[in-house]
């Protein structure tokens, strides 16, 4: 398991990692690119700036997974919704 961050916001606390999906229908295991840590949504960070404990979801616009405790449906960096 790796620590999830967000974005680096957090003053150096924690890994960066992103935890990659080699079995996800993304085209990500077919690739040597990472996935994209594309943090957590604001109403999260409110609530919790650690990440520990959120879901990750995967956004194919901006090819990352970004993080939510709620059951937010919209990317926190394009606006898609999922």
């Amino acid at each position: 398991m790796s620590e999830r961050g967000d974005g680096g916001k957090d003053g150096g606390k924690g890994s960066e990692k992103v935890v990659p999906f080699p079995f996800s229908r993304s085209g990500l295991s077919r690739t040597k690119n990472p996935a994209r840590n594309l943090g957590l949504t604001a109403l999260s960070a409110k609530a919790d700036r650690s990440g520990r404990g959120a879901r990750g979801h995967w956004c194919a616009n901006c090819r990352g997974i970004w993080y939510s405790y709620f059951l937010e449906c919209e990317c926190p960096v394009c606006g898609r919704r999922g």
